[in-house]
């Protein structure tokens, strides 16, 4: 269970005391709005989405001419000049491999959507602990404040010999507990603080949080990224596979000019040439093998994903609901609770 979920049923729970009016407040939303592309814990997951862009941009540009010149002098009688530029053609498996490095792409946007949701979720844990924290330690002061209100009249009482000296000595240890509890949840928040400082580096050191209000049932209704990503990681192994069915490689043209020179006289004509390598023995045999295990290891792994973000789904729905039915049952205990204190100060 999500911790950020269970901070977020507490508001109701807890009211926070008026003596921090003062003090800086920062909300979830300011505290989520520091997680941009230019965070250091974004930046550092990437590096897959810039490799990914890489081999797209490999894919998609074209090999280089080469340009070449030879001198020839065999006798010392007739001299020869060749001038050539080479250039080999792009190859028919061009198109489906840059499709391919297109679909490896778009997956690796959808796992950099995960992670930043990842990234989200743990930074909303963060702010909700420390936000629990800070408002458990201002209720439970409140509290000791109030019930030691009340041992000091019920001493006053018993000084008069109105009542025995037990609910004094009761009330002053509930006093005491209330005291030891709100001790501990200060150091917990101040804990939590740093380690959201950690996140937000221009939190102010005085900075309270406020609780995160209960949300509505989340929409599952869009697709999630890792059933995105599966999705492009098969078509990119589809477009791999055509690929390899390409083993007809394309020819490489030379054009160029020559020139001979002898003491009588000088000829000169252009050079026409083309290479081709003839597919008699690889063929892609083995790419084309490859592919076919590629292509139904990432149907296997989108079968997978899609049957656990839909179980996981389902059960976060569930556990929702169920948190929303304690929320209920627990504003009536301390609606309860709140009315037998009032009546104990009135008494």
């Amino acid at each position: 269970m999500h911790r950020y979920i269970l901070a977020g049923l507490v508001p109701a729970l807890i009211a926070a005391p008026g003596g921090t009016q003062n003090r800086p407040i920062v909300t979830e939303a300011e505290f989520l709005s520091v997680l941009d592309r230019s965070h250091p814990a974004v930046v550092g997951s990437l590096s897959d989405r810039a490799a990914a862009r890489a081999d797209l941009i490999a894919a998609s540009t074209l090999e280089n001419p080469i340009a070449g010149a030879m001198r020839e002098d065999p006798s010392g009688v007739v001299e020869q000049t060749d001038w050539t530029l080479a250039w080999k053609l792009p190859d028919v498996d061009r198109h489906p491999r840059i499709a391919a490095r297109r679909e490896s792409l778009a997956a690796a946007e959808a796992r950099l959507e995960q992670r930043i949701r990842r990234l989200r979720l743990t930074l909303r844990e963060v702010y909700a602990e420390w936000s629990l924290a800070a408002a458990r330690e201002e209720r439970l002061v409140a509290l000791a404040e109030r019930v030691g209100a009340l041992a000091e009249r019920e001493a006053a009482r018993a000084a008069r010999g109105e009542s025995s000296g037990l609910e004094v000595d009761r009330l002053e240890l509930a006093v005491a507990a209330l005291r030891s509890r709100a001790i501990l949840a200060a150091s917990a928040g101040e804990r939590l603080r740093a380690e959201a400082a950690a996140w937000f580096p221009d939190l102010p050191p005085d900075a309270r949080p406020v609780l995160p209000a209960l949300g509505p049932v989340p929409d599952f209704s869009s697709p999630h990224p890792l059933v995105r990503a599966a999705e492009a990681e098969l078509e990119a192994a589809l477009a791999e596979e055509r690929a390899a069915g390409r083993f007809i490689a394309s020819p490489e043209i030379t054009l160029g000019w020559q020139r001979q020179e002898s003491t009588a006289d000088a000829i000169d004509g252009p050079i026409l040439g083309l290479f081709w390598s003839v597919p008699l023995f690889d063929r892609k045999q083995a790419e084309r093998a490859d592919s076919e295990v590629r292509v139904d290891a990432a149907r296997g792994r989108l079968e997978q994903v899609r049957r656990e973000v839909r179980s996981a789904r389902v059960a976060a729905r569930s556990v929702y609901e169920r948190l929303v039915a304690g929320l209920q049952s627990a504003r009536s205990s301390l609606a309860s609770s709140q009315r037998m204190l009032d009546g104990s100060e009135a008494a």
